[in-house]
């Protein structure tokens, strides 16, 4: 009875947009279209709430065609701690990772190779080629946009299939940039990666005039019937770098909704990267213990 109470509460939440768009898209008609602040009220109301999460997690990396899959028993305790246990086939530990807001720590347990590391995100960005600090991971790990915020007068709003997608305005001076490309001209997921439009120099010299914010264009689709976030992408226009999150499988929680599959895609800027990570199992708002010990016969590195 209570589980369905608390599936009842969770369709009242999708209001009658969500049960007005799923009509709509069973008769093939289109989605109604929305505002942004419409939107990502509408995607806040059914955004998981947690305070503690726990993943098993099939994970498969590809970098510069090297594959690695492994099992990633991760756990989260909000705006706090990402705790993380590395598994590969053969079932033995071989990392442990902890990530807080300012620190990021490994056990690498390879034999061979065992030593502990501890920086900041600054080095770990580097090594990773992707710039993800711990409230990127956790945005990641949780299912929500990346870097959205709350500020809808930022982004302008369009029906994309049975998508909306939110795409953030940008200055005059980026569409130069961008050969006469507006936002609206962004609202297709499956679109090519941007790129300058500009011959070298002009381009350069426009680019060191620019806030560095102003030149990382900003798009995110959302679920037309749950609001659930679908798609991400990321365009730097000053590195190159094309950054991509795609989720799919809805896993119902009494405290809302987990993607139950997360593929994270960069390329350019000298990164070739896809990342598929797969539920297996998890549970929400139960505490864990994060156990990191480092042995003292570890070596220690500052660099990785």
């Amino acid at each position: 009875m209570r589980r369905l109470v608390y599936i009842l509460l969770g369709f009242s939440l999708l209001g009658f947009a969500g049960c007005s768009n799923a009509k709509r898209i069973a008769e093939g008609k289109p989605l109604r279209p929305r505002d942004p602040g419409y939107i990502i009220k509408h995607s806040e109301k059914n955004a998981l709430d947690w305070d503690w999460l726990a993943f098993k997690l099939d994970t498969k990396i590809e970098v510069n065609d090297a594959k690695e899959s492994f099992t990633l028993n991760l756990r989260m305790a909000k705006d706090s701690v990402i705790w993380a246990s590395l598994t590969p086939a053969l079932g033995v530990e071989v990392a442990r990772i902890k990530l807080e807001p300012d620190s990021v720590r490994l056990i690498s347990k390879i034999p061979m190779n065992k030593f502990v590391y501890e920086e900041d995100y600054e080095d770990f960005q580097g090594f990773l080629g992707v710039p993800f600090d711990f409230y990127t991971f956790q945005e990641l790990f949780s299912g929500a946009s990346l870097g959205l915020g709350q500020d809808n007068e930022k982004f302008i709003s369009k029906v994309d299939g049975d998508d909306y997608v939110l795409v953030e305005k940008f200055p005059r001076k980026i569409k130069k940039l961008l050969g006469g490309i507006d936002e609206r001209s962004l609202t297709v997921k499956n679109s090519e990666s941007l790129t300058v439009i500009l011959n070298q120099r002009r381009g350069n010299r426009v680019m060191d005039r620019t806030d560095s914010e102003d030149l990382l264009i900003k798009r995110y689709w959302f679920n037309g019937v749950s609001f659930t976030p679908t798609v991400d992408i990321f365009d730097d226009l000053q590195s190159g770098l094309t950054i991509r999150v795609e989720r799919s499988g809805l896993e119902e929680h009494e405290e809302g909704f987990l993607p139950k599959y997360t593929i994270l895609k960069a390329i350019g800027d000298g990164v070739n990267l896809e990342a598929e990570l797969e539920i297996r199992r998890s549970k929400v708002n139960k505490e864990y213990d994060l156990p990191f010990d480092p042995p003292e016969d570890y070596e220690r590195k500052t660099r990785l």
